[in-house]
């Protein structure tokens, strides 16, 4: 199998020792029997993001064919549901998928956030799952489901109130962290968009990518319940983190 592992950055300094370790971990297991290329897109990050991500990507592409495009387009580090955020990180993982070599050849195409922690292991089980999308689910250090935007169970739905899931579920849209896509779509003409098709409306990139495939008709998409984390953020998640460390030592 061929697989297209992509992340986007975005002043992500503190996070890329993180995930670079995680990933090099994933790789080992890989290569084992598959062949791996690795895209990496980078634009306007202001702290040490640009020189971090080309000294880890020079590591990488010793391990297999890596891409890296660091650039500035001059755009805001936006937050929350703005259309602008949501457009800007759509044209940042599409641009992430083009790069790369021809989307013929790619039997899955992977997003790996910067930000989340995960057992190589378990992302196994996710990568080979059957599924035209597939992930597994996020918590933040408190153990709150994380994605709530992107991941709905029913067309209705905006944001996922369900809790955490216990089971392997079928869902209208997903993301979590690390999420797997068939490639055939992509070839087919899917990326990524800061509108939802069905709606009109302004709508996570992630979840939109998820319409775009079922409008396609690749509609088996799939949550299973293998847990990718969020580190601590704020002070009381940072707090929370460090109480549950030391409970566990007693």
């Amino acid at each position: 199998m061929k697989l297209l592992l992509c992340t986007i950055s975005r002043n992500n300094e503190k996070r890329l020792k993180s995930w670079f370790n995680q990933l090099s971990n994933l790789l080992d297991l890989l290569l084992e029997d598959h062949d791996v290329e690795i895209s990496l897109y980078e634009n306007d990050s202001t702290d040490g993001t640009k020189a971090l991500l080309k000294r880890y990507s020079n590591r990488l592409s010793e391990k297999c064919k890596t891409t890296l495009t660091s650039t500035d387009l001059g755009t805001e580090h936006l937050t929350g549901k703005e259309g602008a955020r949501v457009k800007n990180i759509a044209n940042a993982r599409n641009a992430c998928i083009e790069q790369a070599s021809d989307l013929t050849e790619f039997d899955r195409i992977v997003f790996i956030e910067t930000d989340v922690l995960y057992k190589p292991k378990d992302v196994l089980e996710i990568l080979f799952h059957e599924g035209d999308i597939v992930s597994g689910y996020t918590t933040n250090a408190m153990g709150q489901f994380y994605d709530a935007w992107a991941t709905r169970k029913t067309s209705d739905e905006t944001w996922w109130t369900h809790g955490i899931p216990t089971e392997k579920m079928r869902v209208w849209s997903t993301f979590n962290g690390i999420c797997v896509y068939a490639s055939l779509p992509f070839h087919e003409g899917a990326r990524f968009a800061g509108v939802n098709p069905r709606t009109n409306e302004i709508d996570c990139d992630t979840t939109v990518i998820c319409e775009v495939f079922r409008a396609m008709n690749y509609e088996d998409i799939i949550m299973l319940p293998i847990n990718i984390r969020h580190p601590p953020t704020s002070l009381k998640e940072r707090l929370y983190y460090f109480k549950q460390r030391l409970l566990r030592r007693a």
